[in-house]
C-alpha cells in the first residue's frame, strides 16, 4: 500500500530562513500522507497539472519571480514520491530549478534549502503570491480542508489563500 507524503509549510516565505523559522505566530511546517489513490487530492494536483502552462508562461513573463513556487514529487527512499514545495525558481538555460523551502521528510541527501532540478511531470502544484492573495496551492485546499477547524483557520490566515485558486486575470 504505497502513500505519498505530501508537504505543506508556509510555502510563501520571502526566504528559506522564514520557512526554517517561522516567526511567531506563522504557520508551522505539517507533513500529511495521502494514499496515492486519494481521489480529492489527485483531482487537485490534476487540476494544478492542467493550469500549468498558464503558471509557466507568467512565471517566465514575471518582473517577481519570487512570488512563485512549485510543489514537485521527488523520490523517495523507498522509491515513492514526497511533494514537497520549491521556491526561489529560475531557469538555467532550459531547466527549472529552485531551492527547498520545507524540511525534507525522507528525501535522501536533501534539506530546506537543498538545490532540485524540477522536470515538469513531477510538478503537481504552484502556488503565485500576491498582494490580493495566494493563487494556486490546490493541493494545500486539500489539506486545509482535512485539518480540525481551528487549525485550518490558521492556516488560511497564515497564508493569506485567495478565494479561488486560479488567478481572475488568467483567459482559460
Amino acid at each position: 500500500m504505497k502513500h505519498i507524503l505530501v508537504a505543506f509549510a508556509l510555502v510563501f516565505a520571502a526566504t528559506p530562513a522564514l520557512a526554517q523559522k517561522p516567526q511567531a505566530g506563522a504557520v508551522e511546517d505539517t507533513v500529511v500522507g495521502y494514499h496515492e489513490t486519494d481521489a480529492r487530492m489527485n483531482a487537485a494536483i490534476d487540476q494544478a497539472r492542467a493550469l500549468l502552462p498558464l503558471f509557466l508562461q507568467e512565471f517566465r513573463n514575471s518582473s517577481a519571480p519570487g512570488a512563485f513556487t512549485v510543489k514537485a514529487g521527488l523520490r523517495t527512499s523507498d522509491g515513492g514520491r514526497e511533494h514537497i514545495w520549491v521556491g526561489d525558481l529560475r531557469y538555467e538555460g532550459e531547466q527549472l530549478v529552485g531551492n527547498l523551502i520545507n524540511e525534507p521528510y525522507d528525501l535522501p541527501g536533501m534539506r530546506l534549502g537543498s538545490r532540485v532540478e524540477i522536470a515538469q511531470d513531477d510538478i503537481s502544484d504552484w502556488s503565485i503570491a500576491t498582494p490580493d492573495g495566494v493563487y494556486g496551492g490546490f493541493t494545500t485546499r486539500v489539506m486545509i480542508e482535512d485539518m480540525p477547524p481551528a487549525q485550518a483557520q490558521q492556516y488560511r490566515t497564515g497564508l493569506n489563500m485567495a478565494a479561488e485558486p486560479t488567478p481572475p486575470w488568467w483567459v482559460q
